[in-house]
């Protein structure tokens, strides 16, 4: 069975890119920093995702992330290497590139942030589609020799990844992801449910999530948390959102974001959910770090875009679920929900 590595710039992407080679008879672990690599390798994984969280900090402090992530790995391991970057290509992919690639001791390095399925494509070196507003050239944004090929579909990802496949790092985004997984064998994740007693909760102030919120029914229980406050109160069902808000009193958004995680940690003690839906990707962080959890494993999608973790924590094993701030159609807390029996 082949030895998968993946190094990602966020947490949301590392989860993203990782789910695809989740399947019955394999392991995908996702450690959340490079300190807990450690912890995710004596999980044996057959997949390992490493997030550094160096896409928005400077390009010397991303190369010190991605090196404590390989300091911990032996190249030889692993039978394919990803180097997973956002799909728009931003934050400090030459450096962090580099870095993997010397770590690897390869010189072929295959470029594509394509995701056909989302409308995004490669095509004559430009990045275009969904959601670039301008077309961007791949290959300028690294300062070493790149191979750009074009991508439009599935069928041009499944041709690029037929050859050589261990001996090329493979830079790009969930796109790429599921095409390396396909050539490996790997069906596409199976999608999953969560369970009650679930709980919401939402620390992006996001569009796309508020109104996934303000579309929920009367009778599910939200309870707002005013600058990441919130008080206890009594759980009148099986199905709880815990969501963020502006509290007017100026706290800056690091601060409202401690206060939140340590909301959701009261609250998760006290109403245990079996399913855990975190909107956010910086407050996952926050909140995962309270609840001393450093190491997620993967093993399936609640929905595509949605991965889904097991994990152990003080009160049992618990799926969670992570969701960044502006993914979703506004339908889509109200259609999980109702997996679980919440909305008739």
């Amino acid at each position: 069975m082949a030895r998968v590595l993946i190094i990602a710039d966020d947490l949301t992407g590392a989860l993203d890119s990782a789910v695809g080679f989740a399947g019955v008879g394999r392991k995908v672990v996702v450690a959340r920093h490079p300190g807990s690599v450690p912890e995710a390798l004596a999980m044996q994984p057959d997949v390992l995702a490493v997030n550094t969280a160096s896409r928005e900090i400077a390009p010397d402090a991303a190369v010190a992330e991605v090196t404590a992530a390989l300091s911990h790995l032996q190249s030889s391991a692993f039978d394919v290497v990803m180097k997973k970057v956002d799909s728009r290509l931003k934050g400090n992919l030459s450096a962090e590139t580099l870095t993997v690639m010397r770590w690897q001791g390869g010189s072929r390095c295959v470029v594509s942030p394509a995701i056909p399925s989302m409308g995004r494509r490669v095509e004559a070196g430009m990045l275009l589609g969904d959601g670039v507003a301008t077309p961007v050239p791949v290959a300028g944004r690294f300062d070493e020799p790149v191979e750009v090929p074009d991508v439009v579909d599935e069928d041009d990802f499944d041709a690029i990844v037929g050859r050589d496949l261990g001996s090329t790092l493979w830079v790009g985004a969930r796109g790429l992801a599921f095409a390396l997984a396909r050539r490996l064998g790997v069906r596409a994740p199976e999608t999953a449910r969560l369970d009650a007693p679930m709980m919401v909760v939402n620390g992006s102030r996001d569009p796309v999530t508020l109104a996934q919120i303000a579309a929920l029914p009367s009778d599910i229980q939200v309870v707002m948390a005013p600058d990441g406050r919130a008080d206890l109160t009594n759980f009148t069902n099986d199905r709880l959102v815990l969501t963020i808000s502006d509290g007017g009193a100026g706290v800056s958004g690091q601060e409202a974001a401690r206060r939140f995680a340590e909301s959701v940690e009261v609250f998760s003690s006290a109403y245990r959910p079996a399913g855990l839906l975190i909107c956010g990707g910086e407050s996952a962080h926050a909140i995962l770090d309270r609840l001393d959890i450093n190491s997620l494993q993967v093993v399936a999608e609640l929905r595509p875009g949605l991965p889904l973790c097991e994990v152990e924590t003080g009160w049992g094993r618990v799926r969670i679920v992570t969701k960044s701030g502006g993914f979703g159609p506004p339908d889509l807390m109200v259609s999980v929900l109702e997996e679980t029996g919440a909305v008739v």
